[in-house]
């Protein structure tokens, strides 16, 4: 491993509890090494930094595919393809994202894809998003309560990111 890149110590174990979550257990997370250059997105109401927390999310959409193993991880491409709009319907990417990538609403309004890019080497976790409620506030719930996102597609999980990392694109 290079020395001094971002995260190349890391475990899955080190990971928090809700990052760990994130993921089904099987098959289980993938550890890899991103290259600088290394495209991601996101669909999202923020820009790079979160103003609500001033940070960087660690979670992440690889906008090429790739392999890990025998297993294919799609890209953007893929999912638009896979997912195209059927007997010329407008179509939702977003509800198909939120679902496929369990974004609860009181996270993120998924209102545009932001395109980054790498500026140097990082590790991190490439794996099958979890599934998880649809609204998960148990002092306010609501009649959606009982609706579950079922997650099932790749994420990517790349904590500590600064904007040393990574830069926005596009």
């Amino acid at each position: 491993m290079e020395s001094g890149t971002l995260n190349e110590h890391l475990h899955f174990r080190a990971l928090s509890q809700e990052e760990q979550d994130s993921f089904y257990p099987s098959p289980p997370p993938f550890f890899m090494k991103f290259e600088r250059g290394f495209r991601l997105y996101k669909w999202t109401e923020f820009g790079l930094v979160n103003p609500k927390t001033g940070r960087i999310t660690q979670y992440w959409l690889p906008w090429t595919g790739f392999k890990i193993g025998d297993r294919s991880v799609p890209g953007f491409k893929e999912l638009r393809m896979r997912y195209r709009n059927v007997d010329g319907s407008v179509g939702r990417p977003q509800e198909f994202a939120r679902a496929r990538n369990a974004v609860t609403e009181q996270w993120n309004a998924m209102s545009a894809i932001l395109h980054a890019e790498l500026k140097q080497p990082v590790w991190g976790f490439a794996g099958m998003t979890g599934g998880q409620r649809a609204y998960r506030d148990p002092k306010n719930p609501t009649v959606r309560d009982n609706v579950f996102l079922i997650g099932g597609d790749y994420q990517l999980c790349i904590p500590n990111l600064t904007p040393a990392h990574i830069q926005r694109i596009g």
